[in-house]
């Protein structure tokens, strides 16, 4: 419910363009995709996994975003943290 809020707090309303909700196949985000689609949004879900396809496509999710293209991978900097100076 909060996602609609938020939305709805900020001026955004179905007519204006496609929601993305990541987390898609989890609880809090297949109820967001519920939600927004029976509000009329048109709603845009990312997931990692293709088995969860059909389920996001019946809760509303008009199109399923693969997870994979937002994902930036490289190697984990060294860093100070933790050390004492």
């Amino acid at each position: 419910m909060l996602c609609v809020m938020a939305l709805e707090e900020a001026g955004v309303r179905p007519e204006d363009g496609e929601i993305v909700v990541t987390g898609a196949s989890g609880g809090v985000g297949s109820t967001a995709i519920a939600l927004l689609h029976k509000l009329g949004y048109q709603v845009a879900a990312v997931s990692g996994r293709e088995s969860t396809h059909d389920y996001l496509r019946a809760l509303g999710a008009s199109r399923i975003l693969d997870r994979a293209e937002f994902a930036e991978t490289r190697p984990l900097e060294k860093t100070d943290m933790g050390r004492r100076h």
